[in-house]
């Protein structure tokens, strides 16, 4: 869902590498646009709020995200869990009319990245349980549950079609890892830190290249060496962002994790995604701190501003620089992809078997090679043609046979039409579209959104609408 203004700029530029970029830049505005609310929201100054709303939109571990690893769920999904946050703060301790807050917040969160919202909720749940003694009360019960089911019928969207799936076919743990096997020492994790490293050719493993950045980590030690002159807000950003720091490296017992839902978070590195978020305000705390000392007129304020600004963009453009530079010459991207998943037992070509229902790696293969089984024999297919939700196979070697094993997996709501027939009974069973007795016709083949499915988006919408709707409402009578 979120993925939509990549694909929109993508066809009026119509050029998929600048439809990428600008979907890059319309995050990272609504990131930093996202983090001035907030900061805002919790009475920091215009100064100090853009100071921060800046620092996290051009943060090291976003930036990795975005083109190291082009992790773009991971990417998308930072942009709304600050406004997650501050919900339940809002709830429990704030103005608890912000309660649509945590529950658009969390739903966009969960419409990017599944494994985000994991960590997010789970930061949620032990905030929850820390402070569980001022919510036992009928108030913040109240908006609480209101903030559940906001965030379920906002989410509907994709919960739904999600169940329908997962209850259609069996489906693996996408891409499973022993967490201790992808651990960074702490010392590699401070020293790539101070070194602002957005690049896995300057590691040793490709894991390695996650970091907090050079800004964060000087904002964190400066916070630890002046922990009694921080407020409530910037001691819970240093307690919590540090320990998050702290236990994405080596020195946490992630064999402990193993045991736990939490072991589906594949990399403990994932944690410096929240690390981020908790520490970026301390950077604008630091800046205005340290220069609160001294009287300044409105233009010394424009000016430190800007300076503080320039402080954050050098480290981010000498690492963009350097990265630019290392991968300039890689062509080789898509090839290493296929030998590497090819060479496994486990993998398949582009981590198919991620999205895909429970299959045998033949199956697989028939899929990324487009090898249609034909009454027992192997029939390369090379004449089709997308369509919306869909795909038009022409070739003329599947027609008029009696049964035919297609190559694209068996989902829930999958139709296959011949002369406007839907040809597909069901195919519950097997792991590849299956049909019998293929007439002369092209064959159709399209997926239908089911009467659950499109209820569950007129909800998700309605839902949208009227939770920004109360947002905007509040925000406006605040102002008056």
């Amino acid at each position: 869902m979120t993925l939509l203004p990549y694909a929109v700029a993508s066809i009026l530029l119509k050029n998929d590498v600048n439809g990428v970029y600008v979907g890059m830049a319309f995050y990272s505005f609504l990131s930093m646009l996202n983090m001035y609310i907030v900061m805002r929201k919790i009475k920091r100054s215009t100064i100090q709020s853009i100071l921060v709303a800046v620092v996290y939109c051009f943060s090291t571990y976003r930036t990795i995200n975005a083109f190291s690893r082009f992790a773009l769920g991971e990417y998308i999904g930072m942009t709304f869990i600050p406004l997650a946050l501050y919900g339940l703060y809002s709830i429990i301790y704030g103005n608890k009319r912000d309660w649509p807050y945590l529950a658009l917040g969390l739903s966009f969160t969960l419409l990017s990245h599944v494994l985000s919202t994991l960590l997010c909720v789970s930061l949620l749940l032990v905030i929850f349980v820390a402070y569980i003694k001022d919510i036992i009360n009928k108030k913040t019960i109240k908006y609480l549950f209101m903030a559940v089911i906001a965030f379920l019928c906002s989410s509907a969207i994709f919960i739904v079609p999600f169940l329908e799936q997962e209850t259609f076919k069996n489906y693996n743990q996408p891409s499973p890892t022993y967490l201790s096997e992808f651990t960074t020492t702490l010392s590699n994790l401070l020293l790539n830190s101070f070194s602002n490293i957005i690049s896995v050719k300057q590691v040793s493993n490709w894991w390695e290249v996650a970091n907090i950045g050079f800004i964060l980590l000087i904002s964190m030690l400066w916070g630890l060496f002046n922990y009694n002159k921080l407020d409530s807000f910037d001691k819970f950003f240093e307690i919590s962002g540090g320990i998050l720091f702290l236990m994405s490296s080596s020195i946490f017992p992630w064999t402990i994790v193993m045991a736990t839902p939490l072991k589906v978070m594949q990399f403990p590195f994932r944690l410096l995604e929240l690390s981020t978020i908790l520490l970026s305000p301390l950077f604008g705390t630091m800046i205005v701190n340290i220069f609160s000392k001294y009287k300044v007129e409105v233009k010394s304020k424009v000016l430190i501003l800007l300076l503080s600004i320039l402080i954050v963009i050098i480290p981010w453009y000498s690492s963009a620089t350097t990265f630019t530079y290392l991968h300039q010459n890689q062509k080789e991207n898509f090839i290493n992809g296929k030998i590497y998943s090819s060479d496994s037992k486990d993998m398949t070509y582009w981590w198919l078997d991620q999205y895909t229902p429970q299959m045998d790696k033949k199956s697989f293969d028939n899929i990324i090679d487009n090898n249609a089984i034909v009454n027992g024999k192997n029939i390369k297919l090379d004449k089709f043609k997308a369509i919306p939700n869909g795909i038009i196979i022409y070739d003329k070697d599947i027609r008029n046979k009696g049964r035919v094993v297609l190559p694209v997996a068996s989902y829930r709501n999958i139709h296959i039409y011949q002369n406007k027939q839907n040809i597909l009974t069901s195919n519950k069973k097997n792991s590849l579209l299956t049909v019998n007795n293929v007439i002369n016709y092209p064959l159709i083949i399209k997926y239908v959104p089911s009467l659950l499915d499109n209820i569950s988006m007129v909800v998700s919408i309605v839902t949208w609408m009227l939770l920004i709707a109360l947002i905007l409402r509040k925000d406006l009578l605040h102002i008056r």
